[in-house]
């Protein structure tokens, strides 16, 4: 029983735990956080600067009612206009003569009616103060005599009437905030619970919705890490989520292509050491037990030794070459560079295949054949053209070799008469450890590596390059490269 207890306690607390790392979790606290402002904004507006909001916007009430009578002063319908506005716009409103006589509204005529006049220290403490060019108007705020009630007052001057000086005179109470304030609070309490539950709830929905997506995003990714490359990235309902989905999903198909690729290396470079290596020992003990004592058929069993180390050494410069090119350690010495002497120098390299293969190499050369570059990377692109052409040259023992000036740019093609490259494999011949698998003979060991890496030379030059090929006429591997101009 207590075990049991304890399990559905364990449980439980696995139930609700959560991770604050999440990004449910943080789209959750971030809506909580935007709801919790807007509701702190909403109670210092309504709370805590009511009073002089409230007090502003009658100071900007009376003050727009006061420009707009003295702009009516001096017309015949002044007056009507002052009792009218007095009544629509709740103001008491009157006019003062320099006197302190309050000339408007007049006093009902009778014997014992005497003029209104305003006190004389209020009179020299507000309207004595105005100046019709640097303070015309006036507007401030006191308490009625014998109670605590505000009024706001308003003063300006107005202009002369029979060579007296009248103000316009107004006031309006401002009434207590106090109690509106004590009820809005009760209100915003209510209305700030009830916001912040739905906020709760609302949220925890919507990061969720928002976080679905990345949720599983990152459980496919875990499959994708465990070896399952049938793994497929589901889209969202935002751009972003569709956009990162894609992007994965071509990373995957990218990495399941990398290693098949790989597996076809692997497969490749296993045969192409062991039929070497196979040979090198054969001959070895043929030399041993049979022709050490004849020197011509010793030296065509050591020729064949060499042979097959220099295909060793192939594979391994590959694979060196391969790594400088991926790690970025090689940088560019740009200098003048004959591509004719170059590969006159790279052909002989080929003497043996040659002789003993029976391949002819056409090198034909138009106008001037010198390129700014770095020759020892170019000798490698020139190198891995000719013996991918030899590779897949098929019965065909004809390579050609052009160089061409075209203008500001030199031309260099080396093409093989096989059986040329299907059109669907066209886009990845250039990739790592891609290689044509038809018609490859053996004459030169291949990685696969070859076209990548010249293709990584040939992008960190800047030149363009391609292939064009026909299916049972050949292929032709290129680039362009920018003519020298020094000699110019």
């Amino acid at each position: 029983m207590i075990l049991e207890d304890k399990k559905k306690t364990e449980s439980l607390g696995e139930k609700v735990h959560i991770d604050f790392k999440s990004i449910r979790f943080k789209y959750w606290m971030s809506f909580i956080g935007f709801a919790s402002v807007l509701l702190l904004i909403l109670w210092l507006l309504q709370i805590v600067f009511l009073s002089q909001f409230y007090e502003s916007m009658k100071i900007r009430e009376i003050e727009k009612i006061g420009d707009g009578l003295k702009q009516d002063y001096g017309s015949d319908h002044f007056h009507q206009t002052l009792l009218l506005t007095s009544f629509t716009k709740g103001v008491d409103i009157s006019i003062v003569d320099e006197d302190r006589y309050i000339t408007f509204p007049k006093p009902e005529a009778s014997l014992f009616s005497q003029p209104k006049t305003i006190p004389m220290d209020y009179f020299k403490m507000y309207f004595t103060k105005l100046d019709p060019k640097k303070k015309p108007s006036l507007v401030f705020t006191q308490a009625y005599q014998g109670s605590d009630e505000i009024q706001l007052s308003y003063i300006s001057i107005l202009g002369k009437d029979e060579g007296k000086l009248e103000y316009l005179y107004m006031t309006t109470p401002l009434e207590p905030v106090e109690s509106t304030v004590d009820i809005l609070k009760n209100q915003l309490v209510i209305i700030s619970g009830l916001s912040l539950i739905v906020a709760l709830v609302v949220s925890f929905f919507m990061s969720n919705h928002l976080a679905k997506p990345l949720v599983k995003m990152a459980k496919s990714a875990n499959k994708l890490a465990q070896g399952n490359f049938d793994v497929y990235f589901t889209k969202g309902d935002y751009t972003e989520a569709d956009e990162l989905a894609d992007t994965l999903n071509h990373a995957t198909e990218e990495l399941s292509k990398t290693l098949e690729m790989r597996k076809d290396l692997i497969a490749n470079v296993s045969h192409d050491l062991k039929t070497p290596l196979t040979l090198i020992k054969s001959y070895g003990e043929m030399i041993r037990d049979i022709s050490g004592d004849n020197p011509d058929l010793r030296r065509d069993h050591i020729n064949t030794i060499i042979q097959e180390a220099d295909n060793l050494t192939v594979l391994v410069n590959d694979l060196l070459d391969l790594s400088k090119v991926e790690s970025e350690l090689s940088h560019l010495q740009v200098l003048p560079v004959n591509l004719e002497t170059l590969t006159w120098a790279t052909l002989d390299r080929f003497k043996l295949i040659e002789q003993t293969r029976g391949f002819h190499f056409d090198l034909r050369v138009e106008g001037d054949s010198v390129i700014l570059a770095d020759e020892s990377k170019i000798r490698q692109v020139v190198y891995n053209f000719i013996s991918n052409a030899i590779n897949y040259s098929g019965a065909s023992r004809e390579i050609q070799i052009s160089i061409k000036e075209d203008k500001d740019q030199v031309y260099y093609g080396v093409r093989d008469y096989g059986e040329g490259i299907p059109e669907d494999q066209k886009n990845y011949i250039w990739d790592r450890y891609y290689r044509v698998k038809k018609n490859h003979t053996r004459g030169i060991v291949g990685t696969g590596l070859g076209l990548f890496i010249v293709q990584s030379i040939l992008k960190l030059h800047g030149f363009s390059y391609g292939v064009e090929s026909t299916l049972g006429e050949g292929s032709t591997f290129y680039f362009l490269a920018p003519k020298n101009q020094e000699e110019e």
